[in-house]
């Protein structure tokens, strides 16, 4: 994904020596891990992100972005008071056996959350010449109170055995099952019959020097759920080895959840939706994201939809949202082909202050944003 500040931070050069003292700035303040974890190492970064790192550090903010942070939204996001706001230090562990699973840092509003997930890789673990680890398989999100590792392990572990954890068609059915342990406390499944869910991830490094692999995962809840409401546990299947020879391996035989409370400080979510005729509008603006659905419009393409939309801020000014973020979307279509419902949700490539809008306009309809 282009950033444009990452882009213009990739090309400036650092005077000589400079490198060297942002590496020990960056050190010094990173926070301490739990007793749990390992502490990472220091990952080699671009210059570009150490420099933003380190002037954070000489700012005296009261937080650290991770570098992997900064890279998404730029180092002015990290420096802003709404950047503040969303930011959460987590540090959370949760020890599964043979491998661990941190949650070290959470940008979040009560409807999106950006995740760094830290996953310590079993001992005497790592890759060998021609390997190279992989996302898991899937990542799910429950909101089910303080659920343990324990908790889990003690119902399900006698299923493990009888899946193939390196592909989902072994094990995609796991989570289907309506006596899974989690499986009334899914977040991804509407609380009223509407609205959409989404999920992606966008990066992982692996550090060989304490043998971890952190990913950046990022979540959409435009299901009826707030994050806010109750603490957020996270399942991840195990990360998969790739060999040269086309062969997968999963580098454990289970998942691994943690649970944490997402907090923040920032603007709650708006929404705006109409009802006219054969129409139907729906959105949701969030710091980070705008949810969009439409029926009836004649759009053929979510793609349609999103170039057709505008946010309207207070003095009237409209802003097109095609050019604030990406987007990926589906729709649907009637028995004769004519389009019928289109929906999308759009990544903002900047954390957005959502209170400069007031309406959102699609077509011939502006709906007040509330």
């Amino acid at each position: 994904m282009t950033n444009p500040y990452h882009d213009a931070m990739d090309r400036c050069t650092p005077p000589e020596g400079l490198r060297e003292r942002m590496e020990e700035n960056v050190l010094a303040g990173r926070p301490k891990r739990s007793k749990t974890f390992k502490p990472r190492g220091f990952r080699k970064k671009t210059a570009a992100v150490l420099l933003a790192a380190a002037l954070l550090l000489g700012t005296g903010a009261t937080t650290t972005w991770d570098p992997l942070f900064i890279r998404r939204f730029g180092p002015g996001a990290a420096l802003s008071a709404l950047g503040g706001a969303v930011f959460q230090e987590v540090n959370v562990t949760s020890v599964c056996d043979d491998v661990s699973l941190t949650v070290t840092q959470a940008l979040s509003s009560d409807r999106t959350i950006y995740l760094l997930l830290e996953y310590q890789l079993p001992e005497g673990f790592s890759p060998g010449e021609g390997e190279r680890l992989s996302y898991p398989g899937a990542v799910k999100y429950y909101g089910t109170g303080d659920y343990t590792w324990e908790e889990l392990k003690a119902v399900e572990e006698h299923l493990w055995q009888d899946y193939d954890w390196s592909t989902n068609l072994s094990y995609g059915d796991y989570f289907d099952r309506e006596d899974f342990v989690l499986a009334h406390y899914d977040l991804t499944h509407s609380k009223d019959g509407n609205g959409n869910s989404s999920g992606s991830a966008s990066t992982k490094d692996y550090d060989q020097s304490t043998n971890t692999i952190t990913w950046l995962y990022t979540h959409d809840f435009n299901t009826g759920w707030s994050l806010n409401e109750q603490p957020l546990t996270v399942l991840v299947t195990p990360p998969i080895l790739e060999r040269e020879d086309g062969t997968r391996s999963a580098v454990t035989g289970h998942p691994a959840i943690v649970t944490f409370q997402p907090a923040y400080d920032g603007p709650q979510a708006l929404t705006a939706r109409l009802e006219e005729g054969d129409v139907t509008i729906s959105a949701t603006l969030s710091p980070f994201s705008l949810a969009l659905e439409a029926e009836g419009m004649g759009y053929p393409y979510y793609e349609d939809m999103v170039k057709d939309t505008r946010l309207v801020t207070r003095d009237g000014t409209e802003k097109a949202v095609s050019l604030m973020g990406v987007t990926g979307g589906g729709g649907s279509f009637g028995p004769e082909g004519q389009p019928q419902e289109v929906s999308t949700i759009l990544h903002f490539l900047l954390i957005t202050d959502i209170g400069s809008y007031t309406a959102i306009r699609m077509g011939d309809y502006e709906i007040p944003l509330s």
